[in-house]
């Protein structure tokens, strides 16, 4: 069998994914990325690039498999709030990766930052038109809304040791299940869906 070089860009990537949620872009080694992905560095430089421009693919794509996963819709946002929060649940590695980007770039533009930008503001916009619908409470700013809105899903995963000591001591099935439901609930009333959303 020849050489499959897809195969081998996929290995890296997962390989990537897993270096990077663990050990952010100061602490991720190349080396550990090669021997996992069963690849050398060279494939890696020649695929990727540099250490940060690995990085910053294996973001952008889990944070596009995000947006493709998980949609805004102004009617409906407690279910977006649930969707979101499963999301997390699931793929628990995106918000390590977002908090080690955070923590990388502090002050400094992040990679792509224009199109993230745009892309956060079209969500906002979707907010700001569910106002216009009469939908969602139009007192408070929608960028500010959407901010509220992923921090009351994004903490509890960002924060694991702050839920832990608020919660329980371990977190159990049943505790994400009543905040997961208290999500839903909380983003239902901040935006003063009443029945509309139910």
């Amino acid at each position: 069998m020849g050489y499959d070089a897809d195969a081998t860009r996929a290995r890296i990537f997962e390989a990537a994914t897993t270096e990077f949620a663990e050990h952010g872009v100061a602490g991720a080694r190349v080396d550990r990325i090669a021997e996992q992905a069963r690849a050398n560095k060279a494939s890696i430089y020649s695929y990727f690039g540099n250490k940060e421009q690995l990085f910053a693919a294996v973001l952008g794509r889990k944070l596009q498999e995000l947006m493709d996963a998980v949609c805004l819709d102004p009617a409906r946002i407690a279910d977006y709030a649930g969707e979101l929060f499963d999301y997390h649940l699931a793929h628990p590695e995106v918000i390590r990766l977002l908090m080690h980007e955070a923590l990388r770039y502090r002050d400094e533009a992040v990679p792509e930052q224009a199109r993230r930008t745009e892309e956060y503001l079209a969500k906002s916009r979707a907010l700001q038109a569910g106002q216009e619908a009469g939908v969602i409470d139009s007192e408070l700013d929608p960028r500010h809304l959407l901010l509220m809105l992923m921090g009351q899903v994004c903490w509890f995963f960002a924060m694991p040791h702050v839920s832990r000591m608020l919660l329980s001591e371990p977190v159990d099935s049943e505790v994400v299940a009543a905040y997961r439901a208290s999500v839903v609930e909380g983003a239902r009333r901040l935006l003063k869906l009443g029945t509309l959303d139910r």
